[in-house]
Order: C-alpha cells, then structure tokens, then sequence
C-alpha cells in the first residue's frame, strides 16, 4: 500500500488506510446498503488491493464509452496537487455526492483518504439535499446540481470551497455564484489525467475568463488546435478533442468538442459556441447537433426541453437571428419533454442525437 494514504474518517471514525479494507467488507457483509454506497466501498476496496491501476469506463457523452485505465499512483499524485492547491488537511470534511462509477466521484474518495479527510456520502442525484450536513470543506458536482441548490437555496452553505465539472457552466449559473460566500471553481479535466489540470475562480473579488493550468501541468494545442496535456505523474501526454484559445501558455477558453463540429455547406460550426451565445441571452438551456442534409451535407437542428419553451419556433427562430451570426441559425428548432442523462447527470448527446436523428 502507498505510503502517502493516510486513511480516512469514515460514518464517524477514523480509519488508517491499512484497516479501511477489513471495514468495508464488514460494512458490505451486513447487507441492506443502498447500491450507491455499495459501489463506493467495492472502488474503495478496488483502490487499496495489490493491482497497480484502476479500471473505469468513459461516461460515453461525446462518444462511445472506453474502458481507461489509470495508474493508482497518479491518482494519488493528482489528489496530493489538488489538496495543496485547496489546502485540504486531515480532518477536514469532504462531501461526496457524485457518482463512483466516474473519474470526479472516485478523486473525492481518493484525495479523502490521502489527506486524512472526513468523508461524507450522499446519494447522487440531480436536487441534492444538504440541510444536515455540517460544516463541508471540499465538494464537487456538476452544474445541475449546484443550479438545483442555488433554486432552492440561494446559498451553498455549509460548502466552503466547490469545484464544478462535467458539463458546460451557463451563463446563469455563473451569475448565481457571483452574490454566495463559497468559493466556486470551474474544473477542466477528465479521466486520463486523474479528473482536474485546470481551474477557473467563478466569483469573489477576481473571478478568471480563462482555465489556468496547475503547476507543473504543461498545455500546448495541436494542428487542431486541440489540447494537449502533459503532467509528471502521468505515463504519456494526453492528446484531447477540445478546442481551445491560448491567452497565455498556461491559459486558455474552452470552444468545444473538435468530435462535435458541424459541417454545414463547408461552414464550420461549434456546437458549444452557439449553446453558449444562446443562454447568454435567452438562458435557454439548449443542444446544437448536426442532422444530414442533402445538399449542405449537415445541418443546424436546435433541441430544447418543452418545460423550457417560452416562444413558438418561428418566434424563437426570429430571436435567434439576432443572436448568432448568419450561418450559425438553427434550420430546425425541435423540443423534447427531458434531455437524456448518464449517471453522472451530464447531457449525453450522443443519444441525444440518436433520439432526434
């Protein structure tokens, strides 16, 4: 077992990490757990056996899932980064409320027990309740889940510092952050390098436009103009399907998905860019895809959830011609009653696209 695991304060006591695997079992023999604290002790006892990696599949929204697999000892290394960045020390409380079956739930169950945190666990859903919780140092969720919250609550309290991930942050959501105490980070990572090697601050005195990378973590974009990730603790560099802008070396703005762009009359479209123009304005949360067309050989089709629709397709069209620019309007705007989730509660598309296409 590595010796930078410390162990962990699990429902209430202290564990070192050399005695966690004994309690898990004892805990999984007694039987009547919910599946979703299941699966957290069974990754617990997968991260602390003899194997040098962690097998775990893609979440499959931008693509076809694929089996990853990730070397413990980068894990650990990444959540060491993380917990100097946040300064997470032992005994402080981290609240889980993600799934384990991906990179985000599994890191805040590794940086617990590398820093000797005190690990809470809730079920992972999209409106989360808090109201019991004591006072929580470090969280992740996704952005429904925090919108959800700031709906109901207008505050996160009790969380002190909240690292959003998984999904594009709207424009609502990141004025919402703007009036609460928690500090709120954007995170951009994924599963090859171990969850986060950017951060962008949303709100207090100096919120950031751009990711910036953390130290020691080296960007560059390929001919693609894609991202390109190298970091000491992983075996090989990860060559992305982001598209990104470089501000500075070290910083940059997400566009997309390079997987998602559309090819409209040899007009390059990014789906991402025109999401994101529309909820700025309309804060319409909506999906761009591309369905064949005969003679432009793609088109623009808008997706929106029916709840969600306030104006009529001609109107909303009418609007968006105001919004984006010539070639970039939707040449179908379609509604639909909810917009398919994976259990991480990220818009999965590619379904998406297979349901509308």
């Amino acid at each position: 077992m590595d010796p930078l695991l410390r162990g962990a304060i699990i429902y209430g006591k202290f564990i070192p990490a050399g005695k966690i695997p004994d309690f898990c079992r004892q805990r999984l023999s007694n039987g009547g757990l919910p599946l979703w604290e299941e699966k957290i002790l069974h990754f617990i006892l997968d991260f602390l056996d003899l194997s040098e990696h962690i097998i775990l599949e893609s979440s499959g929204t931008t693509g076809l899932p694929k089996k990853i697999h990730l070397l413990k000892s980068a894990m650990i290394r990444s959540a060491l980064q993380t917990a100097e960045k946040f300064r997470l020390r032992e005994n402080q409380t981290a609240l889980l409320c993600l799934p384990v079956d991906y990179i985000a739930g599994k890191m805040m169950v590794v940086r617990s027990i590398v820093c000797g945190m005190n690990l809470l666990a809730t079920e992972p859903k999209s409106v989360l309740d808090i109201n019991d919780c004591p006072s929580i140092d470090f969280c992740a969720m996704v952005p429904l889940q925090v919108l959800n919250l700031l709906i109901c609550r207008r505050d996160l309290y009790p969380i002190k510092k909240l690292l959003i991930g998984g999904a594009d942050i709207s424009h609502e959501l990141e004025k919402l952050v703007q009036s609460i105490t928690t500090e709120v980070y954007a995170s951009y990572g994924m599963a090859e390098t171990c969850s986060h090697v950017a951060l962008r601050r949303l709100n207090g005195g100096r919120p950031q436009k751009y990711y910036n990378a953390l130290p020691d973590i080296n960007l560059s974009p390929d001919d693609r103009g894609c991202l390109v990730i190298e970091a000491p603790y992983l075996p090989q560099r990860v060559v992305t399907n982001d598209m990104v802008e470089f501000t500075t070396p070290g910083s940059f703005k997400w566009l997309g998905r390079y997987d998602n762009l559309i090819n409209s009359g040899g007009l390059k479209i990014v789906p991402e860019l025109v999401e994101s123009m529309i909820m700025e304005k309309t804060r319409l949360e909506c999906v761009a895809i591309g369905a064949p067309d005969r003679k432009l050989g793609q088109k623009l089709i808008l997706v929106i959830e029916k709840d969600q629709a306030s104006l009529p397709p001609e109107t909303l069209k009418s609007e968006l011609a105001h919004i984006l620019p010539g070639g970039w309007k939707p040449r179908e705007i379609l509604f639909i009653n909810k917009f398919p989730r994976n259990d991480s509660l990220k818009i999965d598309r590619r379904k998406l696209s297979e349901m509308i296409l």
